[in-house]
């Protein structure tokens, strides 16, 4: 009976020392895997940090380009994009820090802040003075007198060509001994100076 006692504690001991071990296995595969994230989540954060910077002048080109903002309209609207992008990446790197999920929500709601300080972005209104108004309307009313005269010039021309060619066919023997243009404007030259026609042109 004591023997059988015996083999009873032997084994009790043999598996509370089988679990004690497969308890630390699994603490330092789980600290080794923290350890990984740790690092991740740290190099994530240096190149946030290391960013910054160029993320700063492609936002403040990309605001001058598109957006045309310049003097103190560009500046609040930097500002404004940067501190919505600094608690962004806070709330971010918190929340894969800590591995908890309650950041999940404050960090939705940085993302919306971040994205809201883009769609609220206005170009610059440039503010046209009267006389500056009064030349703008100027122009763009002589621009349409100038189309309207180079049609009608073309018209005129067009029409001139037309007349001209049936005045060769008229007087020029038909098709087969028609008139060219210069010749023509030769008679009619000679017309207007009351010379005599050289009909052998």
């Amino acid at each position: 009976m004591l023997e059988v006692n015996a083999i009873y504690f032997i084994l009790l001991v043999e598996g509370f020392v089988l679990l004690l071990c497969l308890i630390l296995l699994w603490i330092l595969i789980a600290a080794f895997r923290l350890r990984r994230r740790g690092e991740a989540v740290r190099e994530l954060a240096a190149r946030f940090s290391r960013g910054r910077e160029q993320r700063a002048e492609q936002t403040e080109a990309m605001l001058q380009t598109v957006y045309r903002l310049e003097g103190q309209d560009l500046s609040s609207a930097l500002d404004n994009i940067e501190q919505h992008e600094n608690e962004f990446t806070r709330l971010l790197i918190a929340s894969l820090k800590r591995g908890k999920s309650a950041h999940i929500g404050t960090l939705d709601m940085a993302l919306n802040k971040l994205i809201e300080s883009y769609k609220c972005l206005q170009p610059r209104v440039e503010t046209v003075s009267p006389g500056d108004q009064d030349k703008h309307q100027q122009i763009a009313s002589l621009r349409n007198e100038n189309d309207e005269l180079r049609d009608e010039l073309s018209a005129a021309n067009n029409k001139l060509n037309d007349m001209i060619a049936e005045f060769g066919n008229m007087f020029g023997g038909g098709k087969d001994h028609e008139l060219d243009l210069h010749q023509l404007k030769k008679m009619l030259a000679a017309l207007q100076a009351g010379t005599e026609i050289d009909i052998s042109l």
